[in-house]
């Protein structure tokens, strides 16, 4: 007989470490993205076009490679829809940078 776990876990287990995940990585990505906003001179009440997100939007996407490293640790623990969930996460989270970045977004 083998101690291994088991490469794959039941369904219901991994859709609920699924859903758990997308509730962490929404309340940290606010975080992050609140934090890195109040570091810089931005002004929701006065928003100015010309203000320099680059560090926000850095920031932001640097939480995404933590989502996606995260991503390879379920993946090892046989957790294959967690896997699909974390990669979907993280780029939207990309997406969401690669709009600010390019100016389509505006805070």
């Amino acid at each position: 007989m083998s101690d291994r776990v088991p490469s794959h876990r039941s369904t219901g287990e991994d859709v609920f470490l699924a859903l758990l995940l997308w509730v962490l990585d929404a309340i940290i990505g606010i975080v992050v993205l609140l934090t890195t906003l109040g570091s810089t001179d931005f002004n929701i009440f006065e928003p100015d076009r010309h203000a320099d997100m680059t560090s926000v939007f850095s920031y932001v996407a640097g939480f995404a490679g933590v989502v996606l490293l995260s991503a390879i640790g379920l993946y090892r623990g046989g957790h294959r829809v967690s896997v699909a969930a974390q990669v979907l996460a993280a780029m939207a989270i990309l997406a969401f940078c690669n709009a600010g970045f390019s100016g389509h977004l505006t805070l």
